[in-house]
């Protein structure tokens, strides 16, 4: 788990890059934040592991942050989990055009590893993921709806 201290760095660095979902990941607080994030990759892969990705791929913990805090108000639909990965890679894209300049090989060696990172979120384990996140939340945010006992997603504000 992230100190607060490391998320403030890291929720820095979104505002800095200009990533997309800003006023989504605003809508919690940073207790929550470090609650939620767990580094780069799936809780399937293991603390261990997970954690070398997330020193490997450091460049890309901002967007990791937004994209965790999406699976944890997930809902479970094809739909939620496609926004929510092509937001994790456009935010990527914009880490790395942050981070290097044009003219840099580096810009260009980290923009392939963000289309890497995309291609495995919308894998299988990917999906898997999304859906072991949404069953493990979903008490915590949908509200009962309607005749029939259809549950409905709730705002972000509502999740943590």
């Amino acid at each position: 788990m992230k100190t607060i201290e490391e998320i403030d760095k890291l929720m820095s660095a979104a505002v800095e890059a200009g990533l997309e979902g800003l006023d989504f990941m605003a809508e919690f607080d940073y207790a929550t934040i470090a609650r939620e994030y767990n580094g780069i990759g799936p809780e399937w892969i293991g603390e261990e592991l997970r954690s070398k990705a997330t020193s490997f791929l450091a460049l890309f913990e901002p967007a990791a942050v937004g994209h965790d805090l999406r699976n944890y108000c997930g809902d479970g639909t094809r739909y939620g989990f496609n926004f929510a990965n092509i937001e994790f890679h456009e935010n990527c894209r914009r880490l790395a055009d942050w981070k290097y300049p044009f003219w840099s090989w580096r810009r260009y060696r980290a923009r392939a590893v963000a289309k890497l990172l995309y291609k495995f979120v919308c894998g299988p384990g990917g999906w898997k993921a999304w859906l072991d996140a949404s069953s493990k939340n979903k008490p915590q945010r949908t509200e009962e709806t309607g005749e029939g006992g259809t549950r409905t997603p709730v705002s972000p504000a509502l999740c943590g």
